[in-house]
């Protein structure tokens, strides 16, 4: 009996290293997510009573991972402004301190960020760029 019970024991054993073998090993291929890449150019349209207005953004990244922003609005001959840029598990946020501007958002996929830009009398505004490049 207790050959009997030692036999059934070691196969319950052996039964549970298998199956968490086999459930460590589906994690461990499970790979994970690549870093996204947010650098580029995107442009964004804003509707106004006076018309579209072009929003580019230009986002790089320095190789110690210090993102660098600009934004331009040619309507307003307005380039190279720079931005206090912050980006991580896809949140987006952006600050124009000198003009007291904001914007919340999220990369929704590879090509498109959506948020809320806040201007400094308190309105908000819907955005959504696309990747240009």
């Amino acid at each position: 009996m207790y050959i009997k019970s030692r036999t059934l024991l070691t196969a319950a054993v052996s039964i549970i290293a298998l199956i968490a073998v086999v459930s460590f090993n589906g994690c461990a291929a499970s790979q994970p997510t690549a870093a996204v890449d947010i650098t580029g150019i995107w442009r964004a349209d804003v509707e106004t009573p006076e018309g579209n207005i072009e929003l580019i953004l230009e986002i790089s990244k320095s190789t110690a991972g210090v993102f660098t922003t600009t934004l331009d609005v040619p309507i307003m001959d307005a380039y190279d402004i720079p931005l206090s840029f912050s980006f991580e598990n896809d949140v987006v946020h952006w600050e124009l301190e000198e003009y007291g501007s904001s914007f919340n958002g999220k990369l929704t996929d590879p090509s498109t960020i959506e948020g809320t830009s806040t201007q400094p009398d308190g309105s908000l505004g819907q955005l959504v760029f696309k990747r240009v490049e």
